[in-house]
């Protein structure tokens, strides 16, 4: 099985490579964070389990980004996460009649979610341009 990702959050390109980032206590900077242990070649450092970060200027990096996944299943748009447990993609919804329709169990008081199999949605992410103020 071919492993995949539903990648949401905050992203950016630092020489020529995608990162996920969250803005630093630093004036005009952000904080690169990486699963990959060669970028300590390129600065990073170890924070913890596998996460590397490396603290650098906005000027530095090419644009930032904000994505938002979703999944497309039966023909209707659903915001989507992964499942942490099961691996699957969780799909939610606040559409009390989609939701009925579509067989989604209610999770919380305007909240109905299903899981399904990645075969089953096609993922789009919704990419929009991140400010820092």
């Amino acid at each position: 099985m071919e492993w995949k990702m539903i990648r949401k959050g905050e992203y950016t390109i630092y020489n020529g490579k995608e990162y996920r980032f969250i803005e630093s206590d630093a004036v005009e900077a952000i904080e690169l964070i990486s699963n990959d242990k060669k970028d300590m070649d390129n600065g990073f450092t170890y924070y913890k389990n596998n996460i590397y970060t490396k603290i650098v200027d906005v000027n530095e990096v090419k644009e930032l980004y904000s994505i938002n996944p979703y999944a497309v299943y039966k023909g209707e748009l659903f915001p989507a996460s992964e499942e942490r447990k099961t691996g699957k993609v969780l799909l939610d919804t606040t559409n009390t009649e989609l939701a009925k329709k579509m067989g989604f169990e209610r999770t919380d008081k305007y909240m109905y979610s299903k899981s399904v199999e990645w075969d089953e949605v096609e993922i789009i992410e919704e990419r929009k341009p991140y400010s820092l103020d």
